[in-house]
């Protein structure tokens, strides 16, 4: 059986629907919804409240491992969608994602602000690999060397990197030279958690 799957049986035996369970839980029903399609996997933090609720044994999404390839990776801190802010290095916590993301240089960043409109919401977790190449038209989480950090389209030219937003109305590009800057791309964003 899947995550969903195991989520959908537990809460069917409470006798609870997707929206009681939500309310609960602090999110809207479609992100119930979309754990129970295996769309998206809950935070840490939400996967350990749904075992409260649903008064299920600590190990119950884990009980056939050949199943659910679950694994977790850091979420180090909030990235900026808008005015760069200070870098958050620190772990805050590890969340939950599908097995073939979780490797070495594999992180996450929550979403502030909405310079990525459309494609990167306000409170979007975005996962990346500091590990590979980031390439003209990928989406990138940046630090500076003066430790501000955010995430926008990046493009190199000519020793000079711009940081584009997607959402123009508004915000205006970013330039620093190469060596001003390190940026891990963007390989995954997962709304709704």
């Amino acid at each position: 059986m899947s995550f969903g799957t195991l989520l959908r049986d537990a809460r069917k035996k409470m006798n609870m629907s997707q929206d009681d369970l939500a309310k609960l839980l602090g999110v809207n029903r479609v992100s119930i919804s979309n754990y129970e399609q295996d769309k998206n996997t809950p935070t840490l933090s939400n996967l350990n409240k749904i075992k409260k609720i649903l008064k299920l044994s600590p190990d119950y999404f884990e009980e056939d491992k050949s199943l659910i390839k679950i694994k977790t990776i850091p979420l180090i801190g909030i990235a900026s969608c808008g005015v760069p802010s200070q870098s958050y290095d620190d772990i805050i916590e590890y969340i939950p994602v599908p097995d073939k993301f979780a490797r070495d240089g594999v992180y996450a960043v929550t979403a502030e602000g909405d310079s990525m409109l459309p494609r990167i919401a306000h409170g979007d977790i975005v996962m990346c690999d500091k590990d590979a190449p980031c390439e003209n038209g990928n989406i990138v989480h940046y630090t500076t060397n003066d430790g501000d950090s955010g995430l926008k389209k990046f493009m190199l030219k000519d020793g000079i990197v711009t940081l584009y937003p997607l959402n123009t109305d508004g915000f205006t590009p970013i330039m620093l030279k190469e060596d001003e800057l390190r940026c891990a791309k963007a390989i995954k964003i997962i709304s709704d958690l």
